[in-house]
C-alpha cells in the first residue's frame, strides 16, 4: 500500500480533551486553518475512552470541554464518562464536516511527520505541518485500566481495575481499594452506593490529601473561591497554616481531622460524599503496596493480613503525572500544558487563541507560563501564584476573549463580582508571591 501524504497547517498529536480544545478554537477563530489529528484510540476523548463506567467530572461541566460547545445542563451538573465520549465524538464529526480537519484514529505518530496505523502497518501517512506540530500528549494522562500495578501479585490473588467493579457478578468477603486519589474515592462511593456493607471494605491509602469542597467550585462563586485561596496564601507563613485557614473558610477539607495531609491534587468532592467515605473505618496508612500475597499484604511500613475471598481494586495509577515545565511555544511546535491550576481544557483553548495572535513566541511565553499539575501541599502556593500571574497577564492582552470564554472560571461570575475579584487578585498577587517564596524556602529546609 503506497504512503499517503497530507499537507496541513497543524498536526495535533492526540485527540484527548486538551487537543480537542485546541482544535476547536483554531477551527472557530481561523476559517482558513487546516488540521490533521492523530490518536491511538478509535474515538476522540483520550482517557475518557478508558475510564471506569461510573466516572464523572469532579467539577461542574459548565467549565469543561470545548469553548464553542456547552457541556451538560449547566449549574452543578457533573457529566459522566459516557456523556463525555459522546460529546467529543459529536464534536469530531462537526470538525470533520468542515472539510478542514482530518482525523487519523487507531494510529501512532512515529516522528518526522510519519503516522502508522496500529491495525495495518502498511497504512502509512506522512504529514507536512506548515505552521505547528501540537503535542497534546505531554501531560501523560493515565488511568488504571491501561496501567499495570507497580507492585507484585501472587498467583491466585484477584486484582482488577475500577472498570471491573461494574462487572462483579458475585459478592466477595472483602473489597480492598488500593490508592488515595479521586479514583479510589469513586470506587469506594460506587461500592457503598450499591449497598456494600462498609465493614467489608478496606482502604489502603498511602497518603492523605486535602480535598476541595465542590460547593465552592460552583460557576457563580468559583472566582470568589480562587480569590480566597490566594488570600490564604498571602496571609500565611507556612503552607499548613494556609490550608488550615482554607479549611476554616470551608473551601477544603480532609478525611482524617487528626492528620495534616501532605498531598494536594485538586480532587473535588461534596460534603455528602465526605460523610459517606467516613463510613469506611478500616483505613490502612502504611504507605504504598509492595506485594500482595495470598496471606498478607506487604507495604512500605509494615504488613497486614488478608483473607482468601478478597477482591483487590487497583486505583494506584497516577492519572496526572507532574511533568517538568516545557516551553509552551517554540519553533514549529506547541506543547499543551496547563496554564491555570487544574484547568486543562481552558488552558488548551487559551493557548490556541494565543497561537492566532500576532505575537512572537518569546512574547507568548512571557504572557503565560506552564502550571504543572500539583502533587504536594506546597504546590498549592506555586500553582496558585503562577495561575494568578497568568490571569492578570491575559487580562492585559485578551480581556474580552477571556471574559467571553465559557471555560474560564471568571466567565460565570456576575459583572460586578468579576470586576471585584479580578481587582482583588491584582492587589494580593504581590503579597502572595512573597509568601510563596517563604513557604517554599521552609519546605526545602525541612
Amino acid at each position: 500500500m503506497p504512503t499517503h501524504h497530507v499537507e496541513t497547517d497543524y498536526l495535533i498529536l492526540g485527540a484527548g480533551a486538551m487537543s480537542m480544545g485546541f482544535a476547536d478554537v483554531i477551527l472557530t477563530e481561523d476559517p482558513t486553518a487546516r488540521i490533521v489529528m492523530v490518536d491511538r484510540h478509535a474515538n476522540p476523548g483520550g482517557h475518557w475512552n478508558d475510564a471506569y463506567p461510573f466516572v464523572r467530572l469532579h467539577q461542574p461541566a459548565a467549565f469543561y470541554g470545548l469553548n464553542s460547545t456547552p457541556l451538560g445542563h449547566g449549574g452543578e451538573d457533573l457529566s459522566g464518562g459516557a456523556d463525555l465520549v459522546a460529546y467529543y465524538r459529536q464534536a469530531m464529526d462537526r470538525f470533520i464536516r468542515t472539510g478542514r480537519l482530518q482525523f487519523l484514529p487507531m494510529s501512532e505518530y512515529e516522528g518526522d511527520g510519519r503516522i502508522v496505523s496500529t491495525v495495518d502497518p502498511d497504512r502509512v501517512t506522512t504529514v507536512t505541518a506548515h505552521r505547528r506540530i501540537v503535542d497534546g500528549t505531554y501531560m501523560q494522562v493515565r488511568v488504571p485500566s491501561v496501567c499495570a500495578p507497580k507492585y507484585t501479585i501472587d498467583p491466585g490473588v484477584t486484582v482488577i481495575p475500577p472498570n471491573g467493579l461494574a462487572q462483579v457478578r458475585r459478592p466477595w468477603e472483602r473489597y480492598v481499594i488500593i490508592g488515595a486519589g479521586k479514583t479510589a474515592i469513586d470506587a469506594i462511593l460506587f461500592l457503598l452506593g450499591n449497598q456494600v456493607n462498609p465493614d467489608r471494605i478496606q482502604w489502603i491509602a498511602p497518603n492523605e490529601a486535602w480535598l476541595l469542597d465542590r460547593a465552592h467550585m460552583q460557576p457563580s462563586i468559583v472566582l470568589d473561591s480562587v480569590v480566597s485561596m490566594v488570600e490564604s496564601i498571602a496571609d500565611s507563613t507556612t503552607i499548613d497554616e494556609a490550608f488550615l485557614e482554607l479549611e476554616q473558610k470551608g473551601i477544603v477539607f480532609r478525611l482524617d481531622d487528626q492528620t495534616l495531609p501532605t498531598k494536594w491534587r485538586c480532587a473535588t468532592v461534596d460534603r455528602g460524599e465526605l460523610a459517606t467515605l467516613r463510613r469506611v473505618e478500616d483505613v490502612v496508612r502504611l504507605g504504598r503496596v509492595q506485594d500482595i500475597g495470598s496471606e498478607e499484604i506487604r507495604l512500605d511500613r509494615g504488613t497486614i493480613p488478608t483473607v482468601t475471598d478478597t477482591l483487590f481494586v487497583d486505583c494506584s495509577a497516577n492519572g496526572l503525572v507532574q511533568v517538568d515545565p516545557h516551553p509552551l511555544f517554540s519553533a514549529g511546535r506547541v506543547t499543551l500544558q496547563s496554564v491555570f491550576m487544574c484547568q486543562q481544557t481552558f488552558s488548551a483553548a487559551l493557548l490556541a487563541h494565543m497561537e492566532l495572535l500576532d505575537l512572537s513566541d518569546e512574547r507568548r511565553n512571557k504572557i503565560c507560563v506552564p502550571v504543572p499539575h500539583p502533587e504536594l501541599t506546597h504546590d498549592l502556593a506555586s500553582t496558585l501564584v503562577a495561575t494568578t500571574q497568568n490571569m492578570l497577564s491575559c487580562n492585559r492582552h485578551m480581556a474580552l476573549w477571556l471574559r467571553r470564554s465559557r471555560l474560564y472560571l471568571g466567565h460565570h461570575s456576575a459583572p460586578h463580582r468579576y470586576l471585584l475579584g479580578s481587582g482583588k487578585l491584582a492587589v494580593i498577587n504581590r503579597r502572595a508571591r512573597v509568601a510563596m517564596k517563604g513557604m517554599l524556602h521552609k519546605a526545602s529546609a525541612t
